[in-house]
């Protein structure tokens, strides 16, 4: 067998199963599902773990502030833990974006190092 053909058909199996992996027009929730399959899935799982967390806090920290807390140092200890948890809510989802965006363009690029390795091929 001929290392052309070997290479051409070793190239149209990733292919077929890039493709299989992720349609064109994925939805946010298969892009999100894939960020949780790929490498720093783990991840993923704890930072939601700990977003879930900081939004309960955010929650009772909310209602302590504006509806039973009446004293001012009370009142401050309350705000500023309701601001630092929605700023840490704020970074998490940030990190998780990034880490879907980071998961499609690392799909991208790797379709485009097929398409120019078939087209060299031919």
């Amino acid at each position: 067998m001929d290392i052309d053909k070997k290479i051409r058909e070793e190239l149209a199996k990733e292919k077929a199963l890039l493709s299989r992996q992720q349609t064109p027009d994925a939805s946010l929730f298969a892009m999100l599902g894939d960020a949780y399959k790929g490498r720093l899935g783990g991840w993923m799982v704890l930072m939601s773990i700990i977003a879930v967390l900081l939004s309960a806090l955010m929650l009772w920290s909310g209602y302590q502030f504006f509806f039973v807390v009446e004293s001012l140092p009370e009142l401050i200890r309350w705000g500023v833990t309701l601001l630092l948890s929605s700023m840490m809510q704020i970074a998490i989802k940030m990190w998780t974006f990034n880490e879907v965006n980071r998961n499609a363009l690392q799909r991208e690029i790797k379709r485009l190092e097929l398409a120019i390795m078939v087209k060299e091929s031919q």
